[in-house]
């Protein structure tokens, strides 16, 4: 089981964006909260290092498919254009500085 763990939160995260879509009953609040989740995902993705790219891709697009799945007022292009749209954000305000976080 340890040797599966990104499949597992992968799968975890796109269980929580089908309910996280589930429970928005617009599309607006749908667009803002998938676009701040890319944000965020946009963050973590800056963070991660070359080696780990490729976990974090499967992780992401994990949480964006549950989300995309669980959308039923709105559009899913636009679902997940903005959810790319944040990712891209979040990634460059963190890597112009915009945005600065302190490591412990």
């Amino acid at each position: 089981m340890i040797d599966h763990w990104v499949e597992i939160v992968a799968f975890a995260l796109l269980i929580i964006g089908f309910v996280l879509a589930l429970v928005s009953h617009s599309a607006v609040i749908s667009y803002f909260v998938v676009f701040f989740c890319g944000a965020i995902a946009g963050r973590i993705w800056f963070f991660t290092t070359a080696d780990t790219k490729a976990t974090w891709a499967l992780i992401i697009i994990g949480f964006m498919i549950g989300f995309v799945l669980g959308t039923f007022y709105g559009d899913r292009w636009i679902v997940m254009i903005c959810y790319a749209g944040g990712l891209f954000v979040g990634y460059w305000l963190h890597k112009e500085g915009y945005i600065k976080s302190v490591h412990y």
